[in-house]
């Protein structure tokens, strides 16, 4: 399936903003703050729901070849974010005060760089050393998982990976595993790349097209009524279970809706090529925030909530041109150089997948 999907690339580029604004909001704050936090979470859990998507819609109905998928995988993912990594690692060595939570260890680097989760004892949870990261971890986890199944048909393909996935996620809380590997496996997280293949199954063969005028209504109500329920459910943590099933139904209904309307959305060449820069926005975007956030509150004071919006809102901005700038200086020409590096042989298993469709 050769279709680029606007609206897909309309909602990258909102999911990279949410993480963007979450951190903005976040960076001037001593305490906790339950709401701007979840603005991130529920950023990431829309990325897994177009991730699963994207990777149904590009491998196509029959089977597919895993080694020419995950080629393409490490080509569109991995340098950007091994360059993010020792970005980090050499500013936590050398500049650590512009992190909160970043602290320089070799072992954590190498085990970053390989996307093994561990526990780290900075951030208090299971974080890389970059600490956005652990989204990545996921994705190749998911990329792996899929691969496996490229002797399958598409249908088998989603049939087996949702259960897989939902067996993963029982045994967490029935075995509750304290090792940072089986405790990161076992989430219910993955389950958003589930999601998100149902709907690009359902894509393919014709039945979000279908759907009617009421079945759009009620899909933007449950919708709407389980993002509420995401951001009010839970007094103190942030990744709760019940919250995660509010912003997956959430993130589900949008994604099917808009692709739904993509025959009648207009083609907006901004919200395009913030889509097209969403992975840049998502790994750049919390240097730019620091930055500007600690030249900021030199000049002002972080207790003000007016200064505070008001920075947070240049840092949205800022960090979204960042990330557009590193798009077009930095991940086209890398993917470039690196797809002739690792140029494969073989035709490929699907129709064409550009940089911003993948």
């Amino acid at each position: 399936m050769g279709h680029k999907f606007f609206s897909i690339q309309y909602l990258r580029g909102l999911a990279a903003i949410l993480v963007l604004a979450s951190h903005a909001l976040l960076y001037p704050l001593v305490e906790h703050n339950l709401g701007f936090s979840r603005l991130g979470w529920l950023g990431v859990i829309l990325f897994f729901v177009i991730s699963g998507f994207i990777m149904v819609v590009v491998t196509g109905e029959g089977r597919f070849s895993a080694a020419e998928f995950l080629r393409r995988r490490f080509i569109r993912v991995v340098p950007m974010y091994w360059i993010a990594t020792l970005l980090a690692a050499a500013l936590a060595l050398y500049a650590p005060q512009i992190f909160k939570t970043t602290v320089y260890d070799g072992t954590q680097l190498v085990l970053s760089l390989l996307f093994i989760p561990f526990y780290n004892p900075v951030s208090g949870g299971i974080h890389p050393l970059y600490k956005l990261g652990w989204t990545l971890n996921y994705e190749m986890f998911f990329y792996v998982s899929f691969a496996l199944l490229a002797f399958l048909g598409a249908g088998a393909r989603v049939v087996c990976l949702t259960i897989a996935f939902s067996a993963l996620a029982l045994m967490g809380p029935v075995f509750e595993p304290q090792s940072a590997i089986p405790q990161f496996y076992t989430s219910y997280m993955p389950l958003a790349f589930c999601a998100g293949a149902w709907v690009g199954l359902a894509t393919m063969r014709g039945k979000i097209s279908q759907l009617s005028r009421n079945a759009i209504y009620a899909a933007a109500i449950v919708g709407l009524i389980a993002m509420i329920e995401g951001f009010a459910w839970g007094a103190e943590t942030v990744e709760d279970g019940y919250a995660f099933i509010g912003f997956l139904i959430f993130a589900t209904a949008l994604v099917l809706l808009l692709v739904r309307l993509e025959p009648v959305m207009p083609r907006i060449a901004l919200f395009e090529r913030i889509g097209d820069a969403s992975y840049s926005i998502y790994l750049v975007h919390i240097y730019e925030v620091a930055i500007l956030s600690g030249i900021a509150f030199k000049l002002l004071d972080p207790a003000d909530m007016f200064a505070d919006y008001l920075v947070a809102a240049v840092s949205i901005i800022g960090g979204t041109t960042a990330g557009w700038m590193l798009y077009q200086w930095g991940e086209l020409p890398l993917l470039r150089f690196v797809s002739k590096r690792f140029a494969s042989r073989n035709k490929p298993p699907a129709g064409p997948v550009t940089p911003a469709a993948a």
